[in-house]
């Protein structure tokens, strides 16, 4: 994730030397929702960029993606903000909320506001699950009360449901208080999506039209309270199911200790060697989410730093796994080149070009990243 906040926003000593520049007169709005629920397809609609769309479990925005529209709205520029999901397959909620954090208090901090914020959901849901839920709460703790009437909650994949189950649906999230209702009552306007450009528009000349910049909870708590990440609302929200998970490691390890004594007593070593191994791997889990609290621990100055650095550490990574891909786009090309000459078959000879074709679409991916991209990973 890459942001050049402008010299007319901040002190030329403290903006980073970044990719985009933002001016007072752009639109600057976040997308944000579950894994899956269609961020990136969104964005794809206004750009065209190669946003990488998955169709697969695994979480295709991994990151803050900075995506800018061009020739959208007539004078002014239109920037789509692709944040994660709280649920990501490789990331914890900490990593997430860490990244989400730095972005939006960044912005705030060089006097970036959000034009508006649109938060999407799959209306083929059955029922909000844990992750939706949880997606749902952290989203209302990040951007807070006083926020949320500039935000749209927009519903999609319509043309997977029929229209009866998703009337349905739909009047149970904009009536129910655990739900939208809150949301709503604060000034949060509902619209559905159909991911045709028209709809995707009208969503996005709405929150224009509003005309009421944002600036989000969780950035004036870190830079004006210079609260630590997990004293934020959200934190606090990350923290309980931190101390949820860590009361059933402990759990685990109390019923491993009986369950171990019991092996001995009946000196079964396969048994006791099998609850060594699940022990081990708790307490791995254990210090794992002790590491994840530390991280939490961070005030501004301090996640600004760390942030800096794992973005070079990445820079870095991707550096040498581009001169890694290139090696063997080499080495590909020189088997073409050869089993032309040697007029071997045609299968095999295309089966080289497709992983060369895929050798060169990775290494453009890798150098946008050592670019300093936002590569949707």
């Amino acid at each position: 994730m890459t942001t050049d906040w402008g010299d007319d926003l901040a002190e030329p000593d403290t903006a980073p030397r970044n990719k985009h520049t933002f001016r007072p007169s752009d639109v600057i709005i976040a997308i944000m929702g579950v894994t899956g629920v269609g961020k990136t397809s969104f964005i794809s609609l206004f750009t065209e960029e190669d946003l990488g769309i998955g169709h697969s479990l695994e979480a295709c925005t991994s990151v803050v993606g900075i995506h800018e529209c061009s020739k959208v709205i007539p004078g002014r520029r239109l920037f789509l903000i692709d944040t994660p999901g709280f649920d990501d397959t490789y990331k914890s909620d900490t990593d997430i909320l860490r990244e989400v954090a730095n972005w939006l208090s960044q912005a705030y901090e060089n006097k970036v506001q959000l034009t508006g914020i649109i938060y999407l959901h799959r209306i083929l849901d059955t029922r909000l699950g844990g992750s939706a839920m949880k997606n749902l709460r952290m989203f209302k703790k990040l951007c807070g009360e006083n926020s949320l009437a500039s935000v749209v909650l927009a519903t999609t994949m319509w043309d997977d449901v029929d229209e009866d189950t998703g009337n349905n649906r739909e009047q149970e999230l904009k009536t129910n208080p655990r739900f939208w209702a809150g949301m709503i009552a604060k000034g949060s306007t509902v619209f559905r999506h159909d991911r045709q450009l028209s709809s995707a528009m009208d969503i996005i000349s709405h929150l224009i039209r509003k005309e009421r910049p944002i600036d989000t909870d969780i950035a004036k708590e870190m830079v004006d309270n210079n609260k630590t990440l997990d004293q934020t609302s959200a934190g606090i929200e990350v923290t309980a199911e931190m101390n949820e998970q860590k009361k059933r490691f402990e759990e685990q390890l109390k019923n491993i200790k009986t369950e171990m004594e019991e092996a001995m007593a009946k000196r079964d070593r396969e048994w006791h060697a099998e609850l060594e191994r699940e022990r081990r791997d708790t307490l791995k889990k254990l210090r794992k989410e002790e590491a994840e609290r530390v991280k939490m621990r961070a005030d501004w100055e301090k996640l600004k730093k760390e942030m800096d650095e794992e973005l070079a550490r990445e820079r870095e990574n991707a550096t040498a796994q581009l001169i890694e891909s290139r090696e063997r786009m080499l080495k590909h090309e020189h088997e073409i080149m050869m089993m032309k000459s040697n007029h071997q078959n045609n299968a095999a000879l295309q089966q080289k070009q497709f992983e060369l074709e895929r050798l060169r679409a990775d290494n453009l991916r890798m150098k946008q990243k050592e670019d300093g991209g936002c590569v949707v990973m």
